[in-house]
Parts: structure tokens; sequence; C-alpha cells
């Protein structure tokens, strides 16, 4: 149309009333004319003022429509004037002219000059009818603070102990985000009409379906903006650590790097360096607050493979079983006697100990030692500890072996008093079980030969060596050692014998199957080398010590079949006596075996599978990834008993801290009740008081109840929310008073997918997504191409949201489609003035934050004005200050 081809390109359509091309032909056909307009559109017209004059009561005869405007000519005329040089201001009754009319219904009118006897005396415009508008001076817009919400009280809902069921939804994972993702579109709010969602593009020609406002038609000139929300996963990991948040650098790296995540080595790389500082910083507490348990929580779980990251949680480890182990001695450790006064361990005198707890003692104190080698702490000084499990086993030998065997390794390796008693009692059940095996075994059939023939034995032993008759020239050969020195011929052949004997009964006995085939050649070569004459010394001894090692084994197996304990150490001695392949391999498979049984123990049965654990990570020879799995189980347990022993204190941090530990060392289900307790007793902690200036306490709570591992399903699922909520809100916040209400408003918006969160933050939610409607509102009204683009960009961020008002998002839309509806190209007229437009540039990041007292929102005045003519009006809502949740 005429009209749209002399509006600026992207310009929203002028609001005065113009001259259409329509219009000036009438002009031009007529001679002459005269206009007259109001730009008070709420005043009365010209058109209404005369329409008011007594005696007019002239109508329109006709109406001319011209099919090329949406303008209307009016034919006002009734008849031809009868008088000359009457007065043609708009406040005569003269109606003898045309009336132009658009619809903004303020009236053009149009007087004949045609005839050239009645010429026109003169044009007035009378200045009362014309009402121009004080221009206001531009105003920088604050944001007010919101006044912090009164506590309702329902944060969180009061959990009954009796349930599983703190007011969340059960099938939620606690793993995963129960809001949406930061790093993905939002989608569609169920409920609302699709504002960002990608589901159905819509249909353009469609007014009730406008389409997805960040398309593009073929051919259309409308701006292609990327979002500057959500962020990348880097930008936001990289915000969190310049705000030294390394708890959440660790937990949304954690929950969101993949291995095709863009920047990955970067990204692992600044997880890394937050676990480091994390580390750092909690480390420096004389007092671990909450804040660091949480921290080390995360950076214990962080399933990264990465060697910088690997040693740091196996320094936390280690650091944590001392500082544990320290504190369960410390209770024993001996102090002045007071016969009257045994003491409970918490006064001058020391805790009494039974033979379970003096174990436990003795466990914590070995292992302690191992991973503090210059600073051995003697268990005879923690209430003797050593003796009385040295008093107990000699008990239990007569009717429990194993558990005799396992107190006295233990004491043999960990108690300097009682270390060689522990050892020499332990060899000696160990050689009864030798003799047993050996008594099994038999006595040795001596071999049948043929007589050496006289006066040249040497030459048949020898001509026997060469076909390696090993065992018969021993036996025919041991009585002549000893016979012909100084020559010694017959010692040289029986000891090449000899040993070529040992050597071959070694390889059968280490072969794989050697506790399973050639049973009885081993123990008849060895019983040989030990029984005969003339075998030397070094020789005997090693046969005899193979022997002794093999019938241990074979014991070690009879006894797997009712007591796996006891044949891992009897394997353990066995390999330790003489350790080959088959031994070593023997004993890994008694001790892989005692290993899975002990995971069918149920949680009635903890005591003894955790004696099991005991026994395997303190048993020499067993493979050290055994070795090492039995003791993570083993602090498992520890931990879940001191757990529990905390949550009875009261100090529930600590106790979720090592509950969680123990998890991560082996989840059996052995702290769930300690963590579903804990967790509900901080939430019924926090649930008073103001909302805003808590939030800092309450994410504390959340953070630790949210990274704890094992946390049961619902509490974990309710923290991962509300931390999450938090987050998000606080996010918001920092944006906002850096400027930017695009992720001011994107982040709110987060934060609104909490249900717990919704009612507290939407009334700053909605204050800012007004905001931000009303400054691309403004750009909009400024008209060059550089602030539409902000502009759209403004507007489908707004778009892109679940949660703002449904009247903002659909006047974010409208202003879409109409940039769209007048994207295409203008047609520039040769005659047409020129406005100079400023170039608007994306205005700055506030750098103050509002004053608190600063409720009244002003209205955004576009940055750049245009000189010459008015500038475009748009209407401009104003944000409704927040009130008080």
């Amino acid at each position: 149309m005429a009209e749209k081809e002399n509006e600026s390109f992207f310009s929203p359509k002028a609001k005065k009333v113009m001259l259409t091309s329509s219009a000036a032909l009438l002009v031009a056909l007529a001679g002459t004319g005269t206009y007259y307009w109001q730009a008070d559109q709420t005043s009365e017209t010209a058109s209404s003022e005369i329409a008011k004059k007594p005696g007019n009561t002239s109508k329109a005869s006709k109406d001319i429509r011209l099919n090329t405007d949406d303008n209307q000519v009016k034919d006002d005329r009734n008849n031809k004037p009868d008088s000359k040089g009457e007065d043609l201001s708009p406040n005569s009754n003269n109606s003898d002219g045309f009336v132009l009319s658009d619809d903004t219904e303020n009236p053009v009118y149009l007087v004949d000059a045609s005839d050239p006897k009645n010429p026109i005396a003169q044009l007035i415009v009378d200045s009362d009818k014309v009402v121009i508008e004080t221009p206001i001076p531009p105003a920088i817009p604050t944001d007010p603070v919101i006044t912090p919400p009164v506590d309702d009280g329902t944060l969180p809902p009061v959990i009954d102990p009796g349930t599983d069921d703190p007011g969340t939804d059960p099938g939620t994972d606690p793993g995963t985000d129960p809001g949406t993702d930061p790093g993905t579109d939002p989608g569609t709010d169920p409920g609302t009409d699709n504002p960002g969602g990608g589901t159905d593009p819509g249909n353009p020609g469609d007014p009730d379906n406008p389409g997805d406002p960040g398309g593009e038609d073929p051919g259309s000139q409308f701006p292609d903006v990327a979002l500057v929300v959500p962020e990348s996963l880097y930008e936001r990991l990289d915000s969190y650590s310049g705000n030294d948040d390394f708890y959440n650098v660790m937990y949304y790296g954690q929950k969101e790097i993949k291995p095709d995540s863009e920047k990955y080595d970067d990204l692992i790389k600044m997880v890394v360096e937050a676990a480091t500082d994390a580390k750092t910083k909690a480390y420096q507490e004389q007092m671990m607050t909450s804040d660091s348990l949480s921290n080390l929580q995360m950076i214990t779980s962080l399933g990264f493979e990465n060697k910088d990251l690997k040693k740091l949680q196996d320094e936390i480890r280690a650091d944590l079983y001392s500082k544990f182990a320290e504190q369960e001695i410390a209770i024993y450790l001996s102090k002045p006697a007071d016969p009257e006064n045994h003491g409970d361990g918490n006064g001058d005198q020391p805790q009494t100990l039974d033979a379970e707890k003096a174990q436990q003692v003795i466990y914590y104190i070995g292992k302690y030692n191992d991973q503090h080698p210059k600073e051995d702490l003697n268990p005879n000084e923690y209430s003797e500890a050593d003796k009385v499990l040295m008093e107990a086993a000699h008990q239990e030998q007569a009717t429990n072996i194993a558990a005799a065997l396992n107190k006295y390794q233990m004491l043999a390796q960990y108690s300097p008093t009682y270390s060689q008693s522990a050892k020499d009692l332990k060899a000696g059940i160990v050689a009864s079980k030798v003799e047993q095996e050996r008594a099994e075994a038999g006595t040795r059939e001596p071999g049948q030969y043929e007589p050496l023939p006289a006066g040249h034995e040497l030459e048949a032993l020898k001509q026997l060596l060469d076909k390696k008759k090993y065992a018969q020239v021993v036996e025919q050969g041991g009585d002549y050692v000893g016979t012909d020195l100084p020559l010694g011929g017959f010692k040289l052949v029986v000891d090449k014998a000899s040993e070529a004997l040992l050597k071959e009964t070694d390889e059968l006995a280490s072969a794989q199957d050697a506790y399973t085939a050639n049973k009885q050649e081993i123990i008849n070569n060895y019983q040989i080398l030990t029984e005969e004459t003339g075998v030397s010394d070094d020789v005997d001894q090693k046969a005899a010590a193979h022997l002794d090692a093999y019938f241990l084994m074979h014991q070690a197996i009879k006894a797997a079949t009712n007591d796996l304990n006891e044949a891992v150490i009897l394997a353990s001695e066995s390999v330790q006596s003489w350790e080959n392949s088959a031994s070593t391999g023997k004993l890994n498979e008694i001790a892989g075996q005692l290993l899975s049984s002990a995971e069918k123990y149920k949680l009635a049965d903890m005591k003894k599978e955790e004696s099991v654990y005991e026994l395997l990570s303190t048993t020499p020879r067993v493979n050290e990834a055994d070795k090492a799995t039995a003791f993570n189980r083993k602090k498992a347990f520890a931990y879940s008993r001191k757990a529990a022993d905390l949550l009875s204190g009261k100090n529930y941090n600590d106790a979720i801290f090592y509950a969680s530990e123990s998890n991560q060392m082996y989840n059996k289900g052995q702290n769930e009740d300690t963590l579903r307790d804990a967790a509900r007793a901080l939430f019924a902690q926090h649930t008073s008081g103001d909302y805003y200036d808590r939030y800092n306490d309450l994410l504390k709570v959340y953070r630790m109840i949210a990274s704890a591992s094992g946390m049961p399903k619902n509490e974990a699922a309710m923290a991962i929310e509300r931390q999450e909520a938090i987050d998000n809100f606080q996010k918001g916040m920092r944006e906002k008073a850096d400027g930017d209400r695009e992720k001011t408003v994107y982040y709110l918006d987060k934060a609104a997918d909490s249900e717990w969160m919704s009612d507290k933050v939407n009334p700053e939610l909605q204050y800012q997504a007004q905001l931000l409607l009303n400054h691309a509102n403004d750009l909009k009204a400024n008209g060059n191409e550089d602030d539409l683009k902000i502009a759209v960009r403004y507007y489908q961020t707004l778009l892109v949201t679940k949660h703002v008002s449904k009247g903002t998002r659909d006047e974010a839309r409208d202003a879409i489609n109409e940039l769209k509806k007048n994207s295409a190209p203008a047609v520039k007229r040769d005659d047409a003035p020129q406005e100079k437009q400023q170039k608007h540039t994306e205005p700055q990041k506030e750098g103050t934050k509002p004053q608190a007292e600063d409720h009244e929102v002003q209205k955004e005045a576009p940055k750049a004005e245009t000189p010459q003519t008015e500038a475009p009006q748009t209407e401009t809502r104003e944000p409704e200050t927040s009130e008080q949740v």
C-alpha cells in the first residue's frame, strides 16, 4: 500500500495523520486546500466540533472510497456556497469540503477551491484546537528491590517419620534435575500456547497461530538472531568458578559433562581445579563446616577418569581414615589407673575394653600405622588392647580356630609387645595342620630297582643320571656318598640328581593342576629328598619346606568346604612358606570365594560380614585388589557405625558425611535409615524465617543432602530440587545486579520450575520480564536495524520462558509478528525526506544495584532521537512493583 511504501525499513507504522497518494491526487485536482489535525488523540476532532455547531444539520450525501488506500474520502458538501469570502476556518459553519479520515479518527478537511469566483481568502488554523503534548524527559529505569516474602511456614513439608514421602514425587530420580536442564531448551509449558516450544512451527497465514517467532519465511528479511540464553555449560561453570562457587562447578560438571561435550578437556580441567581449591579451603578450617563437608563429598563422588582427581580423592580418603582412627582409639588411650574408677573413656580413666572393641582398636592402629609408618602407634598404650586380644585368642583356639588365627595374625603384624608370641602360637596351629595332612599321606614306599653292578657303581649311577632317573640315583647312590674320598665322585653324581629331582618336583607342584593331578608323585619325590642320606642340607631343607607348603595347601582346600575364613589363613601360610604360581592362584581363588560369600550376608549379619573383610584386609599375600576391596568395605561398616553414633548425638551434618563416605566405598543399604533420619532432621530444623535472608543457610543444608551418596530417593529429590532452585534464583539476581535482564529473566524462570520456589520468585520474575519487554518495545520504536535485532532477541528470550505471564509473552509474540509482517523491503521515493537515524547499540549493563526504597518504575525512554519529526509512539506497559509473597 502507498502508506507502507513511505515507511522506513523495519519501522513500526506511524500513528500521525499523513496525506496518502490517493489524497494527494484529490488535492492536486482541487487546486489547493487546507488541513487541520489535532495531535491529542483523546480530544474531540475538528469534525466533531463542526457537527456540534447549531444549525449544522447537513449530512454527507455519499462516501467516496478509494480502492488503493485504507483511508476514506467523504463528500461532505450539501450545496454550493452562496456567500463569498466566508470564514473557511474549521470553526465556521461552512461544511462545503472534503474530509479525509484515517484509522485514528483524526480528520483532514479539504475545501473546494475549484470555483474561480470564490477564491480562498485565507487559511486559518485554530490554535486552541491544536493540543501539543508536553515532552517528557527520558528517565533511566531502575529496578526496585523486591520486598522479601514473608515466611509461610511451608519450608519444607513436615515429614512423617513413619513414611518415606516428604512431599515430593516418589517417582523423581534424585540424580536428575527436577526442573529443566539449564543446558537445554525449556520446551513447551503444559497449558500454555507453546512459548518457545519447537514442536509446531505454526502457520504464518493463520491469525490464531502466528507461528514460531524465531522462524523466518523464505525471502524474508526478518533478522536471524541468536539468544544469549541458555548459556553454554562452559560459560555457566566459568561463572560459578569466577564466584569461587566450587561446589556448583563440581555439581553441574558431574551432572552435565558428557564425553562429547564441547570443550570437554577444558571443562574437566575446570572441575579438577575447583576440586583442588575446595579441598585446600576445607583443610584450612580447624572445624569443618557443612560447606566444606559437602565440598569434600562432591570431590570423592566425582567419577571422571583423571589422575589428578584420583590423587585428590585418595588423599581425602586417607586423611579421613586417619582422623577417624585417631578419634576411635583416643577414648582407649591409657591414663593413670584408679582401681576404684574404671571410667567410661570420657574422664581421667580409659574406657574398658572387651575382646571385640580390642580387636577394632588393634585393627585401626595397624591400618593407621600402614599409612603413617613414621608415627607408629603401640596398641599396648591403648588400654592394653593387644593383651586383651591375646587372651581372647587363647580362649578361642580350641573352639574357633579361624577366629584365633585371625587374632594371632593381627597381633603378629600390629603389636610390638605380643608380635613374636602371636607368631609362635600361630605357627603351632599351622604345624599341626601340616602334620595332619602328612599323616593322611602316609609313609613312602622305597623304589624297587636292580642292584648296581659291583665295582662299577659310579659308572652305573652316571648312566642313570644321563637317563634322568633322578629319584633312582638318589635312592641307590645316597649310601655311597663319602665312601670314595677324597675324589668324591658319588657325592657329585647324587648332588646333581637331587637338585634335578627338586627342580622337576617343584615344576609339578607349581603346575595349575598341582592339587588335582600328580599328587602322589610330588609327595613321594619330596619325601625321597628329605628322607634319603647323601642329599645336601640345602636341597633337603627346600624339599621339606615345599612339601609342608604343599601339605598345608591341601589342608586349606579341605577347610574351604566348611570354613572359608580358615581356608584363606591356611592358604596364606602356605604361600608364605613357598610362593609359586599354583599356590598363589589357589589362595586368590579361595579369597575370592570368601569375598563373594560375604556379600550374601544380610544386614542382620553385618558383624559377620565385617569380620570377613577385616580378615581379608589383614591376611598376607592376598592379592592387592581383594585386599583393597575388603579394606574399603571394612571402613564402610566402621563409618556406618560412626554415622549412627553421630546421628544419636544430633550431629546431623557429620552423620550424613560419614554415611555418604560409607556408601561410596560399599553400599549395601546399611546407611539408609541414618541418612533418611538425618536429612529429615535437617529439613525440620529449617522450616521458618525469612527466605531471602536464609537462602545461603538453606543452600548449605540442601547441598549437604543432595551431594550425599545413597541418600534415599525422596529426600534426595527434595534437596536437589531446592538446591537447584536457589542456584538459579541467586544466579538470576547476580545477573540483575550486572544489568543483564535477559539472563535475569531466564534464570528466575528456571528457579520457578521448582514448585517450592515458584511462588517466592514469581513477583520478581514477572517484574523483570516486564522490564525486558518495555526495553524491547523502546528499541523497536527506535526503528534502526541494530536496535531491532536486539529487540527481537529480547522478545524471543521472553518466549522461551515457561513461567513468565501469558500476557507478557503474548505481547512479545505480537511484536515479533508485527515485525515479520513489516519486514518486506521498503520502496524509497526519490522526493521523500530521509530521516537521519542514530545508531543504537545494546545498552551496557548497569553497574549499580537499585536502591531498596526505589519502588516506582518509570517508562524507559528510547535513547536515540529522531530529528525534525516526532518519534513514533509505542505504548509501553508499566511493570507492577513486586509485592510480598
